[in-house]
C-alpha cells in the first residue's frame, strides 16, 4: 500500500470500518485488458479487496468458470466512453450473458483513465468509487456517472 496522507487513512477506516461486519465478500472480475482479455492487476487487487471484494485474476476462462458477482470493464487509460465502444465483443463471448454478475445486473463500467492511473491522488478515489459498486447498500461517494456506469443488457 502506498503512502497516504492522515485525511486519505481516515477514507479507508472510514470504509474498512463499515465492511467489518458483512460476511459475504462478492467476487468482483476487473477487466483491465481485452485483447486479450485480462482480469485485474496488482493495484486494482488491493483496492478491490480494501472496497469490500474478493478480486478475480486471470483470463477469459478464468472469468467464465469462477462466474463473478461483479463484473466491472476497465480497460487500462479507458475513459467510459471509450469502453463502450468494446461491450458489444464482450456481450459476443461464449458465455458471457450467462455469467451471474450479468444476469443480475452487475456489470459496470469504471473509468480507468481517470482513477485507476496509480497516482497517490486517485488511489483513495478509486477504492470509494470500487465500494459504491461491491457494496452499494453501504455507500455512496457520488462517483455513479462520473466515475462509473451500470451496463445493462
Amino acid at each position: 500500500m502506498m503512502t497516504l496522507t492522515e485525511e486519505q487513512q481516515e477514507r479507508i477506516d472510514l470504509i474498512k470500518h463499515k465492511l467489518k461486519f458483512i460476511e459475504h465478500k462478492p467476487a468482483v472480475a476487473c477487466i483491465t485488458a481485452l485483447d486479450p482479455l485480462m482480469l485485474s492487476n496488482y493495484n486494482v487487487d488491493e483496492q478491490a479487496g480494501i472496497a469490500g471484494g474478493v478480486s478475480i485474476a486471470g483470463d477469459e476462462q478464468t472469468l467464465l468458470q469462477l462466474n463473478p458477482d461483479v463484473i466491472i470493464l476497465m480497460p487500462d487509460g479507458c475513459a467510459i466512453e471509450e469502453s463502450m465502444k468494446h461491450i458489444d465483443p464482450l456481450l459476443r463471448l461464449p458465455g458471457f450473458t450467462d455469467l451471474k454478475a450479468v444476469k443480475s445486473n452487475r456489470l459496470y463500467i469504471a473509468d480507468a483513465d481517470k482513477f485507476f492511473d496509480e497516482s497517490p491522488e486517485n488511489w483513495v478515489d478509486s477504492i470509494e468509487l470500487l465500494a459504491e459498486i461491491i457494496n452499494p447498500k453501504q455507500f455512496i461517494f457520488g462517483y455513479e456517472g462520473e466515475g462509473w456506469i451500470r451496463f445493462t443488457v
